[in-house]
């Protein structure tokens, strides 16, 4: 496992980006994939509106109907790397993910979703964005009409299939981590709020890619082996708190794990990484998750 050094400037570079970059403090929308897209506006939302392209990729010479849209609600919803310890050095992880996320993806509290308007799988771009509300009984979305982060898709023909090096996460996270399998799927890296269930804090990702499998690549209902990666960084974790088990825990505290913690479990720490800013190295951690994705139908508020 490579981890990389603290450096004692890194809290105020960390800073500075989320104040400058694509980053929310708010819920006005997802994410975006460049800084002359961040508005709490949006004129692009046709991809989640289901609007007749007006591209000439959407016209068959043949007669042919164009590909139908298809879009997957995240089900499932795993933090792989960094485990996560509390000031008593106890692995909170694990209720993170049950309690947690695995709760709020049951409620119909988060409700994240991929949308791909023509499916077609030699040429794919993706929607990321977030329900305002599901039926899960009907297997149904209602799309949010705030702006969509869209992301070119790559398919991936060989190994790997995974953009993230491996080197960043601890041992046993490797090995736990969900390993998507050519022919896959992967987006293309961009900036992102996640927000995880927190209206107030959304969690801010540098380089964010989602990769993974269909179940049938002609005929999906579902994405098997998701992994979303990105880099959290220091700055955006210490002003998240995170709730396991009735107790407030800050996401930064939990993620730099004291000492004591290292000694004793160095097979998951320590978690510290850094990302190779514009201007300097960052401080953060990386994140991994194992995703999943049953298909939905996506109706108008």
């Amino acid at each position: 496992m490579t981890r990389g050094p603290t450096t004692p400037g890194s809290f105020a570079l960390g800073a500075a980006l989320v104040a400058g970059g694509c980053f929310h403090d708010e819920r006005p929308q997802l994410g975006c994939a460049a800084a002359s897209m961040c508005s709490t506006s949006s004129t692009s939302t046709s991809a989640m509106e289901g609007e007749t392209p007006t591209s000439s990729t959407s016209t068959s010479t043949t007669g042919a109907p164009p590909p139908e849209p298809r879009t997957f609600r995240i089900d499932s919803l795993r933090l792989v790397d960094p485990h996560l310890f509390s000031d008593i050095c106890i692995d909170v992880t694990g209720l993170v993910n049950t309690i947690g996320l695995a709760q709020q993806i049951e409620d119909g509290e988060l409700n994240l979703i991929l949308h791909f308007e023509e499916f077609d799988p030699d040429a794919l771009a993706a929607v990321l964005g977030e329900a305002m509300s599901c039926d899960l009984t009907a297997q149904t979305c209602v799309q949010d009409e705030g702006a969509n982060l869209q992301l070119p898709v790559e398919r991936v023909t060989a190994a790997p299939c995974l953009g993230l090096d491996s080197a960043v996460l601890a041992e046993d996270s490797v090995k736990a981590l969900n390993s998507p399998e050519p022919t896959c799927f992967r987006t293309s890296a961009a900036e992102l709020a996640l927000p995880l269930g927190a209206d107030a804090a959304p969690i801010n990702l540098l380089h964010t890619q989602v990769a993974f499998n269909f179940d049938d690549i002609d005929d999906p209902q579902a994405i098997q082996r998701g992994v979303i990666s990105g880099f959290l960084t220091r700055a955006s974790a210490e002003s998240t708190d995170v709730e396991v088990s009735g107790s407030s825990y800050n996401l930064w505290t939990l993620v730099h794990a004291t000492d004591d913690c290292v000694m004793k479990f160095p097979e998951l720490l320590p978690s510290v990484d850094e990302f190779a800013g514009p201007n300097g190295p960052v401080e953060g951690v990386w994140l991994a998750f194992n995703a999943t994705a049953g298909r939905i139908a996506l109706v108008p508020p």
